[in-house]
């Protein structure tokens, strides 16, 4: 049995099988004289097979295998790589010579066979090659393909740890957003309630300049009375002397005269003085009573302000000292953003790279794959033409055997 089988289409398995009978002995006799012949027995078993698989695929193996069983019937043997031929040669005693054409159409029968069985030979062989660079082919794929995968797993999780790091930051930055809008509202509220003190303290020092000054006009008034006061009080003092002075002298009509006018003239003095004194009191006094009262006010408005502004200072340092380790933060955050982007540009750049090298190694293994195909196709080409030949061979054998043993014909007939 001559078993072929070819896979190169990947689902397609073609057998050929040639069967012979159990054991078919093929005699060749030269009868010149009776006490000579010449036997060739070539038994073929029914189990004895060839088989050869040539699959692409990786699941699929290739295998040749090439046994043959002989019957031994003498020492003598002949090997050709994986197939034996027994050639026996039982000479009988009666019989020790042979004819000139029998001898010559063996000896063509064993060089065809042999070199049949060269060709054969060499097929098996090329079989053989190409099954090994088949399986090279296949391991070098499977090495490729486990490094590739695993690379490509491995920068997919990467890439997948740099989205979650990413989308765990833009979370943080979030919150730090709305941490620094709420201090930044914090801040602008106390910067407005400053800037309204900082406003009251203004006004509140414009009116205490402005009071400064209507106190120095009032303090300029005051001396201006108080000189013109001292003036009238010495006039006063020198017409008293002069009065005085006029009562120490003898006494007569005019002096008498004089002292009432004298008299009258002081209590007139002394009238004016307290009707102008009473008028400037009466006048000033209310205006310098209001303000001492708004300086009272104003000073104590003054230091009010002056606590609170010092209490919204130490209120904000915090706030300010707050808003600087956010916005530290801010800024460590968005390096960490910017680093975790390049890195994620760097591995995707890398992955485009590994998956350029992968199509590029898969264009070759698949330009390998073809010419193995088309080693494969060439292979099927062989087989069939070493089938054609066998058959050929075949009928050519059993011609042969009928031409050389017709007394065997007949006996079968």
């Amino acid at each position: 049995m001559l078993f072929l089988g070819d896979t190169g289409d990947f689902d397609d398995i073609l057998y050929l099988e040639e069967t012979e009978q159990p054991e078919e002995t093929l005699y060749i006799e030269d009868n010149r004289q009776p006490n000579e012949a010449v036997c060739v027995e070539e038994p073929v078993k029914p189990e004895d097979t060839l088989c050869v698989e040539e699959p692409v695929k990786q699941e699929d193996t290739l295998c040749v295998e090439e046994p043959v069983k002989l019957e031994e019937t003498s020492p003598e043997q002949m090997a050709y790589g994986g197939e034996t031929v027994t050639n026996e040669e039982k000479p009988n005693p009666e019989s020790l010579g042979a004819g000139s054409s029998p001898s010559t159409e063996e000896s063509l029968s064993i060089e065809d066979l042999e070199l049949l069985e060269g060709r054969f030979q060499e097929c098996v062989q090329a079989v053989a090659q190409l099954e090994e660079e088949r399986d090279q082919l296949i391991h070098e794929l499977v090495l490729l393909r486990e490094p590739a995968l695993q690379e490509v797993q491995q920068v997919h999780q990467d890439i997948l740890d740099a989205y979650k790091l990413h989308a765990q930051a833009e979370l943080e930055r979030d919150g730090l957003k709305e941490e620094i809008h709420l201090v930044k509202q914090k801040l602008f509220k106390v910067t407005k309630e400053c800037v309204a003190y900082q406003y009251q303290l203004e006004c509140r020092q414009q009116d205490v300049a402005q009071f400064a000054d209507f106190r120095e006009v009032l303090t300029a008034r005051a001396a201006q009375l108080s000189e013109e006061l001292a003036q009238l009080r010495d006039v006063y003092q020198k017409q008293k002397e002069q009065l005085r002075q006029q009562i120490e002298a003898p006494p007569s009509q005019r002096e008498g005269h004089f002292l009432q006018e004298s008299r009258q003239l002081s209590a007139q003095f002394e009238n004016l003085v307290a009707e102008s004194r009473q008028g400037l009191e009466e006048e000033y006094e209310p205006q310098l009573v209001r303000l001492l009262e708004r300086k009272e006010a104003a000073a104590k408005a003054l230091q009010k302000t002056q606590a609170e502004i010092q209490q919204m200072k130490e209120a904000l340092r915090p706030l300010q000292a707050e808003a600087q380790q956010l916005h530290l933060l801010n800024r460590n955050l968005e390096n960490q953003i910017t680093l975790v982007r390049q890195k994620r540009d760097e591995e995707v750049q890398q992955y485009k790279e590994q998956l350029e090298k992968m199509e590029e190694q898969q264009t070759q293994l698949r330009n390998g794959v073809q010419l193995q195909q088309q080693k494969n196709k060439e292979m099927e080409q062989l087989r069939i033409s070493l089938t054609e030949e066998l058959s050929t061979y075949k009928s050519c054998l059993e011609m042969y055997g009928r031409i050389c043993n017709p007394e065997t014909t007949k006996k079968a007939s």
